[in-house]
């Protein structure tokens, strides 16, 4: 029996040659196929291949593969994304347990209160003659200021009352204290580590991580907390 060489129908067949073309205009738009659109595509290529001319085993095997490996992808993503979303809870959990909680951390600003007297420290690496602790408002006025002769090697400790060199007592906001070693002409701007309370917790979504509160109001990292006090 004879196959006409003519052979018509009103099916729309997809010959090998109209599905190159079709792959390299898929590859051309930023749109990526999701699984039921692959399948969809795949589908629709069986039902209207041309029967004398029939796509290759090799290309179905191609296409078997690669939908394969859009499976494993969209697998492994949603697994990234649960366990991310795990992380992010169990970090937050974390992360209130600190509130209350007092840290020492560099950089001299401290928030003055009715329940809060401010205090710091400073490592000396070295002996000097003078020491020289100051306290500025929010304007860079210089309010306190208390000098100590023959400071020795080690730590330092500072605290503030709250009241300025006439004794008046100072509104409740944000100070800074700052530490100068003198030795003979030679004077030197000494690191201060402050204390301060832990007053909220939160979730910055551009860095994925961790933010708290403090009560100078600064934002900080959870790695930017330096020593976190009992």
């Amino acid at each position: 029996m004879n196959i006409a060489s003519d052979y018509s129908s009103p099916t729309s067949f997809l010959t090998k040659e109209d599905y190159e073309k079709s792959q390299i205009e898929a590859n051309l738009t930023e749109e990526k196929l999701g699984q039921d659109a692959f399948l969809t595509l795949f589908t629709a290529q069986l039902q209207n291949q041309n029967p004398l001319d029939p796509m290759q085993n090799e290309a179905f095997v191609s296409q078997l593969a690669q939908f394969s490996q859009l499976e494993s992808m969209e697998s492994v993503d949603t697994s990234v994304k649960l366990m991310s979303d795990e992380m992010r809870s169990d970090r937050f959990v974390q992360g209130t347990n600190l509130l209350g909680t007092k840290i020492s951390i560099t950089g001299g600003a401290v928030g003055l209160n009715d329940n809060n007297l401010p205090k710091g420290q400073a490592s000396l690496a070295e002996d000097y003659d003078l020491v020289t602790f100051t306290v500025e408002n929010k304007n860079g006025d210089i309010i306190f200021e208390q000098s100590t002769n023959d400071a020795a090697v080690g730590q330092f400790n500072l605290a503030w009352n709250g009241v300025n060199n006439n004794g008046e007592r100072q509104p409740n906001g944000i100070y800074k204290f700052s530490l100068q070693g003198a030795k003979g002409e030679e004077k030197t701007k000494l690191p201060v580590q402050t204390e301060q309370l832990i007053q909220s917790v939160g979730w910055n979504e551009a860095r994925n991580e961790m933010q708290v509160e403090i009560t100078d109001g600064r934002i900080l990292s959870l790695s930017d907390l330096e020593k976190i006090n009992i």
